[in-house]
């Protein structure tokens, strides 16, 4: 039935009864194949595949997945190997999930109920060949990963980036600047904050828009959300 007779497999899906009934379907019709875990979370199933000695060649994720969602199993996987074949299978709408799931990484998305299908496309893609189904990804594991893989990267920098703009806001700040949007976000009025600093409320006030400008907020209370932000 298949080139490469033996190959690993694993399943993901939040019902126990459905994990149990895929697992001996799946060795039914594919008696060659090693069924080598399953598991109900996806965070279980992304750690496993992420893993050398755990590794599948083959995932079957579910797309209604509670917590970690099948698509995000798949994106997170995919963003990290071109090695695991993914597969995504639902009892719901095929429609409603094959473009999230296959932009992020699945190679396929099936119905859950038609099992042989299912192991006909796990031996097409685990051997290289074309799938004929109707929610197919254009793109390779390899091209897919790539993609995803570069997303991540950037996504990586902009954080990075993101963090060095903040703490170069912080650092601009005086310390008096500082004092005063420290005092701010407990609450206190200008006034209060002027008899506590010995100075008057217009100067609190100046200290307040010179901080703003510096942390990028338009008014008071944008400057002491920011600042609260910038504190965690």
């Amino acid at each position: 039935m298949y080139d490469r007779k033996r190959f690993r497999l694993a399943v993901v899906d939040n019902d126990p009864l459905t994990v149990t009934m895929l697992t001996l379907l799946i060795r039914r019709n594919l008696p060659e194949v090693d069924v080598t875990w399953a598991c109900r979370r996806g965070r279980d199933a992304v750690a496993r595949c992420l893993s050398a000695d755990s590794r599948p060649d083959v995932l079957l994720v579910d797309m209604s997945l509670e917590g970690m969602s099948g698509v995000e199993v798949c994106r997170r996987i995919r963003a990290a190997t071109a090695d695991v074949v993914l597969i995504g299978v639902t009892s719901f709408s095929l429609e409603h999930y094959a473009a999230d799931a296959l932009a992020a990484g699945a190679q396929c998305v099936m119905d859950k109920a038609r099992v042989a299908d299912i192991c006909d496309a796990a031996v097409a893609l685990v051997n290289g060949r074309a799938l004929r189904t109707q929610y197919v990804s254009e793109l390779t594991a390899v091209q897919s990963h790539a993609l995803l893989a570069k997303h991540d990267e950037t996504d990586a920098d902009d954080d990075a980036a993101a963090r060095l703009a903040a703490a170069a806001a912080v650092a601009s700040l005086t310390d008096r600047e500082r004092e005063v949007m420290r005092l701010c976000a407990q609450g206190r009025s200008s006034r209060e904050i002027g008899e506590l600093l010995g100075v008057g409320e217009s100067s609190v006030k100046t200290y307040v828009m010179r901080a703003a400008r510096k942390l990028g907020a338009r008014n008071r209370t944008q400057a002491v959300a920011e600042w609260l932000m910038l504190q965690d």
